[in-house]
């Protein structure tokens, strides 16, 4: 049988056990098989899958499983999203969209130092989401930790040396925070080493500095 309908299957299903949840006289124990059941769909559906041609290569999509979990936050109450979250985060603790899905239910709390913790941990879990350190330096510089936003900045670089935003956003932190010309000319130099143009953002500069001096 095809994913994509055993997918579909595994969604109405779960539909259907949660609006006989609804409409039970005992909701303390259809709920809990209806976690039960969400936990089975997540564990028996898998989120790799082989590249055509390849049998040692895998692509991991969590796109369903996302679909389950979101489909089950709808379920519960709001005061249970983060804790819910943080459960389905250590069980699947490279999944891009869970993490950026906690993290925003960390803002909406207001809960801005843990955010910044479990931001931190991403980084680690999941190096390659630029998302994830966005949101991370952010953190920190919402909180002043200035040393902390220059070492993100330097193991998002060491992970992502070719994204071309990241190291406009260091220039930019770096020459808002009063940085000596030497060191903004070296942080440019390189960025060209590795081969990333900042011509754009560099012009852009140059046409507002030209803009005020006539």
């Amino acid at each position: 049988m095809q994913q994509e309908t055993v997918q579909n299957i595994w969604l109405d299903y779960l539909v259907f056990i949660n609006s006989k949840v609804v409409g039970s006289n005992n909701k303390v124990q259809e709920f809990k098989l209806f976690t039960d059941l969400v936990n089975r769909c997540l564990v028996t559906v898998p989120t790799r899958y082989p590249i055509p041609f390849s049998t040692a290569d895998y692509w991991t999509n969590y796109e369903f499983h996302n679909k389950v979990i979101f489909f089950y936050l709808s379920c519960i109450p709001k005061s249970q999203h983060s804790k819910t979250l943080e459960r389905f985060c250590s069980t699947m603790p490279a999944n891009p969209g869970l993490a950026l899905r906690l993290l925003l239910r960390y803002w909406e709390e207001s809960n801005v130092q843990i955010l910044k913790l479990q931001a931190k941990m991403f980084t680690y879990n999941i190096p390659t989401c630029l998302a994830i350190w966005k949101i991370a330096i952010a953190a920190e510089c919402f909180l002043m930790g200035q040393r902390e936003v220059h070492h993100l900045y330097q193991r998002a670089l060491q992970k992502l040396p070719l994204c071309a935003t990241l190291w406009k956003d260091q220039l930019l932190f770096e020459a808002s925070g009063g940085g000596k010309t030497d060191n903004l000319r070296k942080l440019v130099s390189k960025c060209q080493e590795v081969g990333v143009s900042l011509d754009e953002l560099l012009n852009l500069n140059t046409y507002r500095t030209e803009s005020k001096n006539h």
